[in-house]
């Protein structure tokens, strides 16, 4: 049979290990987040110029573009949280039911837009320096 200060040291333990893990799982989404949103931003500069921003919005707005390219661009911005541009999140954000192969992604679009108006919880992203 265990001391009651054994099973404490254990369950501090296992209760240690556990937050630990939720902390290297928070630190991994980010760099993931972080990348993806880099890679996008970096291949919409140098079609389109400017900076992260100016070339995302300019790739949501490009209709002659692949469509996927323009809802990752969608994501791109919204995890940017630029209020530069809702303009353009606005211009597409029908609010109807998806049609993912012709329109950009409605769900995605009012995502961004809940995210760049700041009308939704979201932890610190720890790529922003970096991005």
């Amino acid at each position: 049979m265990q001391t009651p200060k054994k099973a404490l040291r254990i369950t501090a333990w296992i209760v240690g290990i556990m937050v630990g893990l939720v902390i290297l799982a928070y630190i991994g989404i980010n760099l993931i987040i972080g990348l993806g949103v880099r890679g996008e931003s970096s291949r919409a500069v140098a079609r389109f110029g400017g900076d992260r921003v100016e070339a995302l919005i300019a790739e949501v707005d490009c209709e002659t573009c692949d469509i996927r390219d323009r809802n990752h661009a969608v994501w791109a911005l919204g995890q940017l949280t630029d209020k530069r541009a809702l303009p353009v999140l606005y211009k597409y954000y029908t609010g109807n039911p998806c049609e993912h192969r012709t329109q950009i992604c409605q769900y995605e679009l009012s995502t961004a837009i809940k995210w760049t108006e700041g009308n939704s919880f979201m932890l610190p992203r720890l790529w922003r320096p970096w991005i």
